[in-house]
């Protein structure tokens, strides 16, 4: 509606520009000039080339949201030919080659010509540091970059969740050392990150978090947290902090709810573990996860027994076998 009105407004006002044919896109830009018709004939000379090469890397972003990887990667090729200084289009092909195509090494000197255009590319940095953590085991140089991103953006959702998924890695890590402050410490600290992400507004992602997240970044987040809190249970029952462990065991609980409420069809999941190869969170996961944290908190069984049914339902085989053991 609103450009509708721009390019109505402009049609009105300048009868010979609209006879031209006019582009909308040039009209809404020229708006807040104060020549409009300079600006209008400035813009549709020159400027036309910058809207139809930009207009290259909606294509290929356009590719990537139909699910065409191969297309995407052939569009913003072309896009790069003409656009040798675009850290948007070097980021849109590190997205593309490590997350369909699984060609590490190109990703990560995308990433790196990014950085190498703009300093400040925030999301660039937080990228390449999960890329120098989870492929390249290099913890410091992740460490660093992940920094730097925070400090550049401390807001963006992306950014928030990609350092809490490495801190709680971490913390993993050192649960299995028999470190459990440490593990307690961090994995404290990335719940912290994780609840960012929640605490922003995320119904309008970008292509990055749409390919990352293809059923959103709030719906990981909440059963990310889940098992975040489901762990923290076990580390502090280690520690002997059993009231605090059980305040945990209940958060639990009720991110695994928040994600179960917002979750897709299984169906919807499971498709898109097939087409992408992607590990996607479940319903039946998730019934699962939830079950088992009820099975610490009530003695009963009926709550967890409650849920691995409906898990068992998804053709979860854990499910399954609780429920047998359990004779629910």
């Amino acid at each position: 509606m609103k450009r509708l009105a721009v390019t109505l407004l402009a049609f009105i006002s300048f009868p010979s520009i609209a006879n031209a044919n006019l582009d909308p896109k040039i009209a809404e830009m020229c708006m807040k000039a104060s020549d409009f018709k300079g600006c209008v004939e400035s813009m549709s000379g020159e400027g036309s080339n910058i809207l139809s090469t930009n207009s290259k890397l909606d294509e290929a972003i356009n590719d990537l949201n139909s699910n065409d990887p191969a297309g995407a990667l052939t569009k913003v090729n072309l896009f790069l030919k003409e656009n040798k200084e675009s850290k948007e289009g070097y980021l849109l092909r590190a997205l593309i080659n490590e997350w369909d195509f699984a060609n590490m090494n190109d990703a990560l000197s995308d990433l790196n010509k990014a950085i190498e255009i703009d300093e400040k590319f925030a999301v660039a940095y937080a990228l390449r540091g999960q890329h120098l953590y989870w492929e390249l085991s290099n913890k410091p140089a992740a460490e660093k970059d992940f920094e730097k991103a925070l400090k550049l953006s401390s807001e963006n959702s992306l950014i928030n969740y990609l350092y809490a998924e490495y801190l709680y890695d971490f913390a993993s890590a050192q649960y299995e050392k028999e470190n459990y402050f440490q593990a307690f410490t961090t994995g404290n600290e990335a719940k912290t990150y994780f609840e960012k992400v929640l605490a922003n507004n995320n119904s309008n992602p970008d292509y990055l978090l749409r390919r990352i997240f293809p059923f959103g970044i709030t719906y990981d987040t909440h059963a990310q947290l889940g098992d975040l809190n489901f762990d923290g249970y076990f580390v502090l029952k280690e520690l002997k902090e059993r009231k605090k462990a059980k305040d945990y065991l209940n958060a639990a609980i009720v991110s695994y709810s928040n994600s179960i409420q917002i979750a897709p069809p299984q169906e919807e999941t499971d498709k898109v573990e097939l087409d992408l190869d992607y590990d996607m969170w479940d319903l039946g996961e998730l019934y699962l996860s939830r079950g088992n944290a009820y099975s610490w908190i009530d003695n009963t069984g009926r709550k967890a027994c409650k849920d691995w049914k409906v898990s068992k339902s998804y053709g979860n085989k854990e499910a399954r076998k609780n429920v047998r053991e359990w004779k629910c």
